[in-house]
């Protein structure tokens, strides 16, 4: 309908409108933001259309179970056969059109003036990019069998032991036919794709089996009639999330999915005008052998290890048990847990190997010397460099650099497939090293994470219509942060950003004692009953330690690359006292609350008294990630429920519930940059505002 030539390619799939994105709107918050968005796609109306996606697993499921005296043995199979078929949009596939204020500005000065709206209007086209496929047919397939043998024995009246042992086998997942699949081995540097040149199916991936054998141990013993010791240990697998070891990667490399992008060649330049529309997608060749030479300067591959790494638990626990009366049960008990190969915090299942590092080795730098971030040495071609009195080539005399790129682990490195005649070396750097920009998904779970945690509990059966348990727990957990985790693993690892150091819960109900056959008005008519019995009420609190953040330093940002954290450093004076301001009522509707004050003499260094300080260059803070903890959390949710029998057959429940019964405000974390006051301008997730809720049940 709007007649854009080469947008509509004659699929369902390039069919219909693309998004269009002016900047710089009137009423919009300035700059580049797009303040509106027309047409369709994700980024316009959330949709990721069109989505083709399909996942089924079949199953066959075994079990023996044999007793032998005191011994009850049990055998197992489970086998499983997964298929997926998941064809995205998060890049429209009739494209996203980008507009930008500079065509429209003022001719003697570029960065004055302009809209985004007017250069749409006009029709130049200042970026554009979209997903382009090559099947939409591209299936993964993967096996998953598992094997287990456990032995109950009661050794004694008073002792159980249990013993098992499970083997998990998960294969590398192939593909449906050649060409519908790849995968970047960064060992060589070759997207390997499937079904070419001997490449099987699988793209050449393994799986260590002998390594995904899971134990697991327990026992119970009861040392007299009160008291029970319970302790186990256990392993077990897992196949990670959204594309680390089945689906959402192999079929969307190349050559299979593509991410055209066509850029303006200057400011004043259009991409291309509506008018002619953008220039068909280029079809990606591919090797006879089927190894295609990354071209990691123009897309992100993505990536896995190999062989595959699954994700992997050891859990441990000891809970000792006392029954205190014949209705009231109190534990102690201490739970851990080790992940090996995990997602990072947050659950984030990539890394990054072409993040910038701060200090690249020879072997992998443009030069074949050592390089360090500088961002005070000028870019290559912007003039003369004062430490070398040259024309600028983005490294100093001393080896030092601004340039992102150069720090990039597969810039200046040198792969097979860099040296492989098929690869357009990109300018700017020499013949046989790599030169790739983009960064690189890798579906790597390779992150550690640790959960230690102290628990006290006490249980009350129903006695006189009072049911409840109370639990209180200490607990400290450890994951890293994906990002510069490919460098320094210490600079990355912290506190777990979801788990609270303190916490205590209490949940329980209490049936009121009234109404026939209750220790009030037992033997009251049944109208009377109506109104006096049938009542309970219900009861959750939780209680618990603010999350974790982490304190970050404006200044410090310039110290490294920004693929680092820039942490503030101690001065050895002490550390940041935090506190909970009032809420203060913003002129717009909303309004903040403050976790620390900015104090420029105790906060940021000052001789004697200052507590934080500028690491230097080349340095991270020794301050570390989620080393603070916010606000503490309180919500208490009631309930009151009224049953009655309206016949023998017919029961009814009318049922009020308060969530957040309290109405208590829990604020979220502060922004962390301690240059500022630690602003707080949203809520803690968990409650929010109360709300109520009425329900009627008849069960009949």
């Amino acid at each position: 309908t709007l007649g854009i030539p080469g947008i509509n390619m004659g699929t369902t799939f390039t069919g219909g409108s693309p998004g269009f994105f002016p900047s710089n709107v009137p009423g919009g918050s300035g700059g580049d933001s797009n303040a509106t968005a027309y047409g369709d796609g994700l980024g316009v109306n959330r949709c990721n259309c069109p989505l083709t996606e399909r996942e089924d697993q079949f199953q066959v499921v075994n079990n023996w179970t044999k007793i032998f005296g005191n011994h009850s043995i049990k055998v197992g199979a489970d086998l499983r056969y997964a298929r997926n078929l998941r064809v995205p949009s998060d890049n429209d596939r009739a494209g996203i059109l980008n507009f930008t204020a500079g065509p429209t500005s003022n001719p003697d000065n570029k960065t004055q003036g302009g809209l985004g709206f007017a250069t749409m209007l006009l029709g130049n086209v200042t970026s554009f990019n979209r997903y382009v496929s090559t099947s939409t047919n591209a299936k993964e397939f993967q096996k998953r069998t598992f094997f287990y043998g456990q032995d109950t024995w009661r050794a004694t009246r008073t002792l159980t032991f249990n013993v098992g042992l499970r083997w998990e086998l998960y294969f590398p997942e192939a593909v449906n036919a050649a060409r519908n699949g790849s995968l970047l081995n960064l060992q060589d540097g070759y997207l390997h794709v499937a079904g070419l040149g001997g490449i099987p199916s699988n793209m050449g991936w393994a799986a260590d089996k002998k390594q995904m054998f899971a134990p697991r141990i327990g026992l119970a013993w009861q040392p007299d009639p009160k008291t029970v010791v319970r302790a186990g240990y256990g392993r077990s697998f897992d196949i990670g999330i959204f594309g680390s070891i089945f689906g959402h990667t192999v079929t969307q490399n190349l050559p299979v999915l593509a991410n055209q992008q066509i850029n303006n060649p200057s400011t004043t330049t259009p991409a291309f005008t509506l008018a002619a529309g953008p220039s068909a997608p280029v079809p990606i060749a591919v090797p006879s052998n089927g190894l295609l030479p990354n071209p990691g300067y123009a897309v992100n591959s993505r990536a896995r290890p190999n062989p595959l790494r699954f994700p992997e638990i050891d859990a441990w626990n000891l809970a000792v048990q006392r029954s205190i009366t014949p209705s009231l049960t109190a534990t102690l008990a201490y739970v851990a847990n080790k992940g090996t190969y995990t997602l990072g915090d947050g659950s984030g299942n990539t890394t990054n190997p072409n993040e910038a590092a701060i200090n690249l080795p020879a072997s992998l730098s443009v030069n074949g010397q050592p390089l360090h971030w500088d961002p005070s040495v000028p870019a290559a071609g912007s003039g003369i460099d004062p430490s070398t009195g040259k024309m600028a080539t983005g490294i100093s005399a001393t080896n030092g650099t601004g340039t992102y790129n150069f720090l990039r682990r597969y810039y200046g490195a040198t792969l097979p497939a860099c040296k492989d005649a098929n690869y357009a070396t990109p300018t700017g750097v020499a013949p046989g090293q790599c030169g790739w920009t983009n960064d690189i998904t890798y579906y790597s779970d390779n992150l550690n994470t640790e959960f230690n945690a102290l628990q006290a509990t006490l249980a009350q059966q129903f006695s006189k219509g009072l049911a409840y348990t109370a639990n209180y727990q200490w607990a400290s957990a450890f994951a890293p942060a994906t990002g510069f985790a490919t460098w320094s693993r210490k600079a990355s690892r912290g506190r777990d950003s979801n788990v609270r150091p303190q916490q205590f819960t209490l949940y329980g109900s209490y049936d009121f004692p009234f109404g026939k056959g209750k220790q009030f008005g037992a033997g009251v008519n049944k109208i009377t009953d109506l109104l006096i019995g049938g009542y309970q009420l219900s009861a959750s609190v939780n209680w618990a330690a603010g999350l974790p953040f982490t304190l970050n330093y404006n200044e410090a940002s310039t110290n490294v690359p920004g693929s680092a954290p820039n942490y503030p450093s101690y001065t050895g004076t002490g550390k940041m006292q935090t506190k909970l301001t009032s809420f203060k009522p913003g002129s717009n509707g909303t309004g903040t609350r403050a976790f620390y004050q900015q104090q420029t003499t105790n906060l940021i260094t000052d001789p004697g008294t200052g507590i934080f300080k500028n690491p230097g260059l080349d340095n991270i803070g020794n301050v570390g990630r989620n080393t603070y903890f916010g606000p503490s959390y309180f919500n208490g949710d009631l309930g009151i429920t009224k049953a009655f029998t309206i016949h023998e057959s017919i029961v009814t429940k009318f049922r009020m519930d308060a969530f957040n019964a309290f109405n208590h405000i829990n604020p979220g974390n502060p922004g962390g940059n301690i240059e500022t006051t630690g602003t707080i301008t949203g809520e803690a997730p968990g409650a929010g505002p109360r709300q109520l809720e009425f329900s009627l049940r008849v069960q009949f």
